[in-house]
């Protein structure tokens, strides 16, 4: 009986981490950053049995990077990220989808940190995401931001600025894709509802410091909120923020929050220099 019992705990455990995910995205970029280039965000969702951690990777080919992992079913798994060539990636699960569809395929964080140095670059790779799992992507350069809508059947469809503002959550934006909110999606269209009004009510170029601000806000509830609480103890909540500040000049600067389960919530301030860079691979900040 008790290893029954441990059975279905471990299943239950399972079952929260793959439906748990639940993010928001956002972005600035062109006159819409204060001082030019871009910024991008993310508040990283889960149910809180998954811790995370800033790691710094260097693959044996391509491009090291910064990453914010995450443990889940599989083991580490990067959940958002920037290389020193000044790529920016952030991923948001399709949680419209049933959860079938959402495991099918691979992953592409580690692929697009390590192998790409734009967005531009990302773009012209029309297979990259025909045999990626269905997830939503925040791509951010110096000069442009693309949100990549990745759907079961291994079509996919892009949205680009150099100028403006862009935001995603965790159902289907694009009306050829629009078939695929398969669920409702409530906390998804509200959380997204929420940063578009903070997005377009911000006359004034923003700077990481508004981003900042917005990742804290829990003043739409605890389940709608851009930082989750939780309606309940086992809910999913914000157990991360991952902010960047892209310069047209000058090296990056990553600021967010780890809010691992059973841990006072620490913040983190990074600037991505030439010595950052020097330093060995490994993980750099766990928040405890």
């Amino acid at each position: 009986m008790s290893r029954l019992l441990a059975a279905l705990a471990l299943a239950a455990l399972l079952l929260a981490a793959a439906t748990g995910q639940a993010c928001t995205l956002w972005g600035a970029v062109g006159s819409r950053a204060a001082g030019g280039g871009a910024l991008a965000a993310k508040n990283r969702d889960w149910t809180p049995d998954s811790p995370g951690r800033l790691e710094l990777v260097k693959p044996g080919q391509g491009h090291p990077y910064l990453a914010l992992t995450a443990l889940g079913p599989k083991g580490w798994g990067v959940r958002a990220g920037v290389n020193r060539a000044g790529l920016c990636v952030l991923s948001a699960a399709a949680s419209s989808l049933p959860k079938a569809l959402r495991t099918q395929g691979k992953g592409r964080n580690r692929r697009l940190l390590s192998g790409f140095a734009s967005v531009q670059a990302v773009l012209a790779e029309p297979e990259l995401f025909a045999r990626a799992r269905p997830a939503f992507y925040l791509l951010a350069d110096a000069r442009q931001l693309a949100l990549v809508e990745v759907a079961p059947d291994g079509t996919w469809k892009v949205r680009c600025l150099r100028d403006g503002v862009l935001a995603h959550t965790n159902h289907y934006l694009n009306q050829a894709l629009g078939d695929h909110n398969r669920k409702p999606a409530r906390s998804s269209r509200a959380r997204l509802a929420f940063i578009q009004k903070l997005l377009t009510g911000h006359p004034a170029p923003f700077a990481l410091a508004d981003f900042w601000s917005y990742s804290q806000d829990q003043s739409n509830g605890p389940d709608n909120s851009l930082w989750r609480t939780g309606g309940t103890p086992t809910k999913t909540r914000t157990l991360a923020s991952f902010l960047v500040r892209l310069p047209l000049s000058g090296p990056p600067r990553v600021e967010g929050l780890l809010a691992n389960p059973g841990q006072q919530a620490r913040s983190f301030g990074l600037g991505l220099n030439h010595r950052f860079w020097q330093q060995g691979a490994g993980v750099l900040f766990k928040g405890d």
